[in-house]
């Protein structure tokens, strides 16, 4: 008989237990990092957020501070852990996201609920071409590829309405029905990146359901604050940077090479050291 164990309960809060210390590690990009941003804020789950870019990041990746020598990563330090050992370290943006999830809540516990967020979720990574195009490509390029894009936008579109209703049921607003998981999460990331290249992109009558179901997301307690608190990306197509609150914008042409995310805000003066295997 199979048996499964699950990190967390039905709750959206997390364990009582969970005593680890939580450092992401990303590009100035609104990019692979989001969705856990998102699952993160959605659970209340405190965590440090390092942007790296240029020489930082090139001296991070020679010492082996990323696997597969590409970020996001997540480190996780455990409690009694001591300052000199090094923590866990956690790549691809779809397993932190999914740790993320457990942490939070927003992981189902049934095996038949959990898999089929995960085809939501997967589903939603083969849109992730939205990411270097408005965080990285300019000109013509841009250009280009956005076409290419949107040609199979709609189409895209017209599968995820139909798991929407398929998962939703009856009363449900989410993907996973009465409460949105982190599939939920990936796929508003995508959409709502996409709408930052062509806002009408949701606009047509077939999108309506999608286009509710992206402002009940955005509505939920946690992603609500965090959306009016994120940088915002401008630039895109010319010069993709993202801008915080206070007008302090931020680019891989920048020369420093790192900072944090504090209160979504980027702080430059009280960046902390990056985690013991990043040093």
């Amino acid at each position: 008989k199979l048996q499964f164990l699950y990190l967390i309960g039905p709750s959206r809060a997390p364990p009582p237990s969970l005593t680890m210390k939580l450092s992401l590690c990303y590009l100035p990009f609104q990019a692979m990092a989001e969705p856990t941003r998102l699952c993160l804020r959605y659970g209340g789950i405190a965590y440090d957020d390092y942007v790296v870019w240029g020489q930082k990041f090139s001296a991070m990746r020679y010492h082996g501070s990323f696997p597969y020598d590409k970020v996001p990563v997540m480190f996780v330090k455990r409690e009694g852990a001591a300052a000199e050992d090094e923590p866990d370290v956690i790549p691809q943006s779809g397993s932190i996201c999914r740790f993320a999830a457990k942490l939070a809540g927003c992981y189902p516990q049934d095996p038949l609920a959990a898999a089929h967020s995960d085809h939501v979720f997967e589903m939603a990574q083969e849109m992730c071409t939205i990411n270097p195009l408005i965080n990285c490509y300019t000109g013509p390029q841009y250009t280009q590829i956005k076409q290419h894009y949107f040609e199979s936008f709609d189409y895209h579109c017209e599968n995820l309405t139909l798991q929407l209703r398929r998962g939703k049921g009856a009363e449900g607003a989410f993907f996973g029905g009465a409460d949105p998981t982190f599939a939920d999460f990936n796929v508003f990331h995508m959409l709502s990146n996409a709408t930052l290249a062509k806002p009408d992109c949701l606009d047509a009558d077939a999108q309506a359901e999608l286009r509710e179901w992206m402002a009940a997301v955005a509505a939920v307690p946690g992603v609500k604050e965090y959306l009016a608190e994120r940088p915002t990306l401008e630039g895109i197509g010319t010069d993709p940077a993202l801008v915080d609150r206070n007008g302090c914008r931020v680019s891989q042409r920048r020369p420093e090479g790192g900072c944090m995310r504090v209160d979504e805000c980027f702080s430059f003066e009280s960046a902390a050291p990056p985690p013991p295997s990043a040093m």
